[in-house]
């Protein structure tokens, strides 16, 4: 607090200077409207100058304590101000490692500052430093950054109880097409970079080869070998880094699975991808490096109609690359003690519970509520909990919570934050387009997930959605 009060009287006095006061006709070294006074002031805050001046002392207190903030979720993208509390006075600050493109130390207080903008939460810890001339104090900062939400599905039409076209969303109020939740996709591409072309996701930060790997020349026309297992796709994208890189990139690689799903088009089939930022793109399962249930399976994504589904890594799969950072595998999520979880990585707040369990605290009593998706739909508009409005997820976001990495896809959830969740079928608000009747379903066990008939009443369990 008093190092803030000196740099206030010091910005004042040299305002004070410019604007209101008159020069003193003699420069009297104690006359607060002298231009030597003033400079020795400055001299001495600058040097850590705690001898006496005209009976001010701009006094130096070593930091015995650094407390750093505990973890407050930040909205993406938004301006924050976050303080440190400390009794040390005149302090300069530094982080290890290095802060975020956007974040700094506040010049006029003991804060940090600025705006965080990543895909996903920020799981970095810094070890941040308050030093001045007579000591230091450190902590460590675990950020609450909060990542982007999810990429929106892109389905923007709905569908009464008889599966027809609902204009006005009023039959089924709440479905993706009336909500349509979410990031518009957002792609730049394909630019030509040292001869090839490459796509970048704006959203994600991630950067694409525009043509599946085996494709090449002006809008992928010209057809090479396009299938490979898991070794060969791993060798395919390593071979992109020799030199100067493909692009004049070096980091590219066999993409995860999370990472294919930005570039889902559910309102496109055959391939459920935009053509054209991803050109001539087949409409099958394209290789991934995320092992599923066992050493010798992977997931892959399906562009026929935006599914997730796993395979043995010698299976013939499409392929394309990816570059820029690999995502962390363990997921951010805080519990809020209400009923609900707080996801960092997508700034959704989520239902803890299964839809029918009593107690918010274990997820026991009760039955699981089974039901069709209109009524799943119907129970999560109704949800009253922890004062917020709820909705059933689309499927982007139903897939956002997927815990891909747990234990090898089994379970595909972490149950210290969803306890007793059943391996079983969830819906989501999403209407597959090629079947009307149906909508999509991620299952809760294997991690993959494709399209269920809506009208199905026994299998296929509930699990609401809010906004931060």
């Amino acid at each position: 607090m008093e190092s803030r009060t000196i740099r206030t009287i010091c910005i004042f006095l040299v305002l004070s200077l410019s604007f209101f006061c008159q020069r003193s006709k003699f420069n009297n070294l104690c006359d607060p409207k002298s231009e030597d006074y003033l400079e020795s002031l400055i001299v001495r805050y600058i040097n850590f100058d705690e001898t006496p001046h005209c009976g001010v002392v701009l006094k130096v207190d070593p930091p015995t304590f650094l407390i750093c903030p505990p973890i407050i979720p930040k909205v993406n993208g938004s301006f924050f101000l976050e303080g440190f509390e400390t009794d040390g006075t005149r302090l300069s600050f530094s982080s290890s490692p290095p802060l975020p493109q956007g974040i700094s130390f506040s010049p006029f207080s003991n804060s940090l500052q600025g705006s965080y903008s990543g895909w996903k939460a920020n799981r970095q810890s810094y070890t941040i430093t308050a030093n001045n001339t007579k000591g230091s104090a450190s902590c460590t900062y675990k950020p609450g950054w909060m990542g982007k939400l999810p990429i929106k599905t892109n389905i923007t039409t709905c569908y009464d109880g008889a599966n027809a076209l609902d204009p006005t969303c009023t039959s089924i109020p709440g479905q993706d097409g009336h909500l349509q939740r979410g990031l518009s996709q957002s792609f730049l591409g394909p630019n030509t970079v040292a001869g090839v072309d490459i796509t970048t996701d704006l959203n994600t930060g991630l950067v694409w080869t525009s043509c599946q790997r085996g494709k090449t020349g002006g809008g992928c026309s010209t057809v090479g070998t396009i299938n490979f297992s898991l070794s060969t796709a791993q060798a395919d994208c390593t071979s992109l880094n020799v030199g100067s890189g493909f692009a004049n990139r070096t980091d590219w690689r066999v993409p995860e699975i999370e990472e294919y799903l930005s570039t889902f088009d559910y309102s496109l089939s055959n391939p459920s991808i935009n053509q054209t930022y991803f050109p001539a793109s087949d409409s099958f399962n394209y290789k991934t490096n995320t092992y599923s249930t066992n050493a010798t399976n992977t997931f892959y994504p399906t562009f026929i109609e935006s599914s997730i589904g796993a395979g043995n890594v010698g299976d013939g799969h499409r392929l394309r690359c990816v570059s820029n950072s690999p995502p962390t595998s363990a997921k951010r999520f805080i519990n809020n003690g209400d009923g609900t979880i707080l996801d960092l990585d997508t700034s959704l707040v989520w239902q803890r519970c299964t839809a029918g369990q009593t107690n918010l605290t274990t997820c026991t009593g009760g039955t699981d509520l089974i039901t069709t998706w209109a009524s799943a739909i119907s129970y999560c508009q109704s949800l009253s909990l922890a004062g917020k409005t709820w909705r059933l997820p689309n499927a982007n976001e139903l897939r956002s919570l997927l815990d891909f990495y747990f234990t090898l896809g089994t379970p595909g959830f972490d149950p210290i934050y969803y306890p007793n969740t059943a391996s079983s079928n969830y819906w989501t608000s999403t209407t597959r387009l090629l079947a009307l009747g149906e909508a999509f379903i991620v299952h809760f066990g294997s991690s993959s997930g494709g399209p269920d008939l809506k009208s199905n009443n026994t299998t296929n369990r509930t699990r609401c959605v809010s906004d931060f």
